[in-house]
């Protein structure tokens, strides 16, 4: 279980990742993107960050092969930002089950306009 100041981290974390990838990593391979999750270790030492990106495979894969080739960036960024004693050591972690969703609803709606309910 996790403790209140991990999930305040981890949402901290979130909310600082996402604003640095947005505003500051100028890759044009990122687009439109989502991070999922993040899950901290216990010792606040580690960080996994789920993202998913909207696209075709070859764009979501470009997307991510930018996410990674700037992780080091975002890394140094993020421990100008937060005040921990520590900067967690984030690991990208690729996550589909979002994106998923959205388009099975989209299949579904399409079905239902071409059935005209």
């Amino acid at each position: 279980m996790k403790t209140r100041r991990q999930k305040k981290i981890e949402s901290l974390l979130r909310e600082e990742i996402e604003d640095i990838i947005r505003k500051e990593v100028s890759d044009p391979r990122i687009c439109f993107f989502t991070i999922t999750y993040v899950h901290i270790s216990g010792d606040l030492k580690k960080a996994k960050v789920g993202i998913s990106f909207m696209g075709s495979e070859k764009e979501k894969e470009d997307a991510f092969k930018g996410i990674l080739s700037a992780q080091k960036y975002i890394q140094f960024r993020l421990g100008r930002r937060i005040s921990l004693k520590n900067t967690p050591s984030i690991k990208f972690e690729f996550d589909e089950r979002k994106e998923f969703k959205i388009e099975e609803i989209l299949k579904e709606i399409r079905k239902e306009d071409e059935s005209g309910y």
